[in-house]
């Protein structure tokens, strides 16, 4: 986590049912984007450059094709776990350890 704040600035936060006792770990900071890797990226994974492709037509849509491209976006992205059981059933059904 240290290490993807340090190159990327990804801000990391330890969320706690209290909302008093959560903290910040690591702060995160604007960096530019780094075009060189991101192409890089898409030139490993076609995954990562067609989600790329996504986010640059949600950025630049018109106005009114606005909604359909953000639920194509929704639809290309996984979807999310709403509890601990679901992430504790995903990462036993890919044999993912636990802690």
């Amino acid at each position: 986590m240290e290490r993807l704040n340090q190159s990327f600035g990804i801000g990391i936060i330890e969320l706690k049912a209290n909302p008093y006792e959560s903290k910040i770990l690591y702060p995160a900071k604007y960096k530019a984007l780094d075009f060189k890797t991101i192409d890089k990226l898409c030139r490993i994974n076609k995954d990562f450059e067609k989600f790329i492709e996504q986010v640059e037509k949600l950025l630049t849509a018109n106005e009114k094709y606005l909604k359909s491209t953000e639920k194509e976006l929704e639809e290309f992205s996984d979807s999310y776990f709403l509890n601990d059981t679901e992430v504790e059933k995903y990462c036993k059904d890919k044999l993912i350890p636990l802690k």
